[in-house]
């Protein structure tokens, strides 16, 4: 998979990095995957921070990571 080894992260949410493996799949950018996996890691740290499962986060949960 994409970025388990730079992105820990990664490994403990199976979905998400089976969402950025499909986009590497598709061709984009390795620089593109890097950006994707950047905030995607961001959003699933706050996640394990907070709690909250990130397939079910409400909006409240959201407004935490984007604040």
């Amino acid at each position: 998979m994409v970025g388990n080894e730079k992105w820990p992260v990664l490994g403990r949410h199976e979905r998400a990095a089976e969402w950025l493996q499909m986009w590497s799949d598709l061709g984009r950018a390795p620089r593109t995957i890097d950006a994707y996996a950047r905030g995607l890691v961001e959003y699933l740290e706050m996640c394990d921070r907070e709690n909250v499962d990130p397939l079910t986060a409400s909006r409240s949960h959201i407004a935490i990571y984007v604040w």
